[in-house]
């Protein structure tokens, strides 16, 4: 009786010329090596590929193309929002999982390139939401009320982490520094008001505001 003989491995886990084995996982893992490091313009299936050290066209029997392995990628950065977190009250759980999640996102904000599309939705995101969403229908409020609570906390969630985290590390002064020394107090006294004032260094932080949006809804 004849037996296969399997190809010897090595220490790593791949095929004897030690070069990993693919997979899907495998195959996001390097693309998300790849964007974190470089960017998002350099995702492609022939730099994954060479992140791979093996041809693209071997990619293509796990992955079809450039969007799903992108799918596969953002699926694995969803999969470490928080949902289990500490708190006694269904508001205390909202404010530790929201801002647990902004500080998690903080570290991926190229992901929210993706997400403002409005065309792609990762699985791995929908424990997230569905804790949140709970936590605001065990608060009292009708499930409508829940979605639109829940859809604003992540909206500002998203909304501060845009204007506050970008890409790359603006030029300095910035056009925003430089339009905002320009304004005009008997024009916009308002604005001139408060342009001075540094909101974190007060305590109106993430954590802070998100607190205010979740009192709003459930006082």
């Amino acid at each position: 009786m004849s037996t296969v003989t399997p190809l010897p491995r090595t220490q790593h886990g791949g095929a004897r010329d030690g070069r990993p084995e693919l997979s899907v996982a495998a195959i996001a893992a390097a693309g998300r090596r790849l964007v974190e490091r470089v960017g998002l313009d350099a995702l492609s299936m022939r730099n994954v590929a060479a992140e791979l050290d093996t041809a693209a066209a071997s990619l293509y029997r796990h992955v079809v193309d450039r969007e799903a392995l992108l799918l596969a990628i953002l699926e694995d950065i969803a999969a470490g929002l928080p949902v289990e977190v500490p708190g006694r009250t269904a508001c205390e759980r909202l404010q530790n999982r929201l801002v647990a999640a902004h500080d998690y996102m903080a570290r991926h904000v190229w992901v929210l390139h993706i997400l403002i599309r409005g065309e792609v939705v990762a699985e791995n995101a929908l424990p997230f939401s569905n804790a949140c969403l709970q936590d605001f229908l065990d608060a009292g409020l009708a499930p409508r009320e829940a979605a639109t609570a829940f859809g604003a906390c992540w909206h500002l969630v998203i909304g501060e982490l845009l204007d506050e985290h970008p890409l790359a590390p603006p030029r300095e002064p910035t056009q925003r520094s430089i339009v905002m020394s320009r304004i005009a107090p008997e024009r916009f006294p308002a604005i001139a008001a408060v342009r001075s004032l540094d909101l974190h260094d007060r305590g109106d932080g993430t954590a802070t505001v998100i607190g205010r949006l979740l009192g709003a809804f459930l006082s």
